[in-house]
């Protein structure tokens, strides 16, 4: 049991290394831009449809957050990239 336990932790970790190591080499492609970018056009596209500042600097922060975490976020066509 402690085996199939530490083979799972070793898969995992190269499923998040190789995972990571793609995103930074698709980090320059056309139609990517970075987390911060992405954050202001998600607050710029919120005040667009009628949220107040608040809210819209809001769903900038949690977009910004979500993808500083995972290394990724998409706004409309565009992916943003940490």
């Amino acid at each position: 049991m402690r085996q199939v336990f530490n083979i799972a932790v070793v898969l995992l970790l190269g499923y998040l290394m190789a995972d990571r190591a793609l995103m930074r080499a698709q980090a320059g492609e056309v139609g990517t831009i970075t987390c911060h970018q992405g954050a202001s056009m998600v607050k710029a596209d919120a005040l667009k449809k009628g949220f107040g500042k608040i809210g819209a600097l809001s769903q900038s922060e949690n977009f910004l957050s979500s993808c500083l975490i995972t290394g990724r976020g998409e706004v409309g066509n565009l992916v943003a990239r940490d």
